[in-house]
């Protein structure tokens, strides 16, 4: 077997020597004395196993392993042919089919950024580093899980997808290959209609009630406001258990005129970020008549500093128009957390940064 390779492989560099002598006389040089012994000397093993050693050692670069097979590039290798970094690939030059995730940021933005752009899955290689040296597959599948459901439920506004699948394999020794596969509502067209359809509401929206010369509190009331005066909360729905899927959607309240709290959170999120302010959702639980229900607000950063904004909970119910409440706007953790309970580790003003 290794003989038959040996032969493959000094066809190959004689049909190379002759064709493209005039840049590798080095490459002659290198082999005329070996040809000469291997002539005369086939039946040492321990020679063809050296001689194999040595391209190696030498063309490493260039050697690959194809299903058994033995392959060498011989071409000569311009600045073009070189892929970038991994630096310019997340620039969107060149894009790596397996980037590198080395801390949970970087995992974090290359999950986001896939269900931004509706993706059916994506695949990435998690590096020792970003666990520890004793970390283990399951604490690498945890981890992404747990990554994967706190980017729902800070961007609502791309929560088309509720479940995921996660599979993991063993990559280059020291890595692990990840691959998440998203399991959206409806099918990807469907996806994709909504969500251009609902960003270019949202886009339409922007241009007409903020500014450039608007500070971040005014932004952020005339996104309220507009919130408040024009959708209203999905209550008949509410009462009776049939809240459909829109209706926790940006789409819903965008597009359709209603929805609930996370459909609240999901547009102001999306509003909030075409007007240039760093918001995220909040998922915790909200207190009413003594009692703690499931609920979703916003954490927004303005003029420098953390606020929270609850439109849910400033539109009137049942809706009365341009009837609006500002008792859930622009307060501070201290106020809120009167009545919204949330972890706060989870929820951190860290996450606004990770773009």
């Amino acid at each position: 077997m290794r003989k038959n390779i040996f032969w493959l492989i000094l066809t190959a560099v004689i049909v190379f020597v002759i064709f493209f002598n005039s840049s590798t006389s080095p490459l002659i040089a290198a082999f005329e004395e070996k040809v000469s012994l291997i002539e005369e000397r086939m039946s040492d093993s321990k020679l063809v196993a050296n001689f194999l050693s040595y391209l190696e050692s030498n063309f490493k670069d260039r050697i690959v392993w194809d299903n058994g097979r033995l392959i060498i590039d011989f071409r000569v290798k311009k600045e073009a042919d070189e892929k970038p970094s991994l630096k310019d690939s997340l620039g969107g030059e060149y894009v790596n089919p397996l980037p590198e995730v080395t801390s949970e940021k970087d995992m974090y933005v290359l999950i986001k950024n896939s269900l931004k752009n509706t993706a059916s899955d994506v695949s990435f290689v998690v590096s020792p580093s970003f666990c520890g040296s004793n970390c283990s597959i399951d604490d690498v599948l945890g981890k992404t899980s747990e990554i994967a459901k706190l980017i729902l439920s800070h961007h609502p506004e791309l929560a088309y997808a509720d479940k995921w699948s996660i599979s993991a394999s063993t990559y280059k020794s020291s890595s692990y290959k990840i691959t998440i596969t998203f399991n959206y509502f409806y099918p990807l067209d469907k996806v994709k209609e909504m969500k251009a359809e609902t960003e270019a509401k949202a886009r339409e929206i922007i241009s007409k009630i903020t500014s450039p010369k608007m500070t971040d509190l005014q932004k952020a009331k005339a996104i309220h406001d507009y919130i408040v005066k024009h959708t209203k909360y999905d209550y008949k729905n509410y009462i009776s258990g049939t809240i459909p899927f829109e209706s926790f959607t940006a789409y819903g309240l965008l597009i359709k005129g209603a929805g609930v709290c996370q459909g609240y959170t999901a547009a102001f999120n999306l509003l909030g970020q075409l007007a240039g302010l760093d918001s995220i959702g909040v998922s915790g639980t909200g207190i009413r008549n003594g009692k703690e229900v499931p609920h979703a607000w916003n954490m927004v950063r303005i003029d420098g500093k953390v606020r929270y904004i609850d439109v849910t909970w400033d539109d009137p119910v049942p809706d009365r128009g341009d009837k609006v409440m500002y008792t859930y706007f622009n307060l501070t953790e201290k106020q809120i957390e009167k009545d919204h309970k949330w972890n706060k580790e989870d929820f951190s003003e860290k996450y606004f940064d990770y773009k």
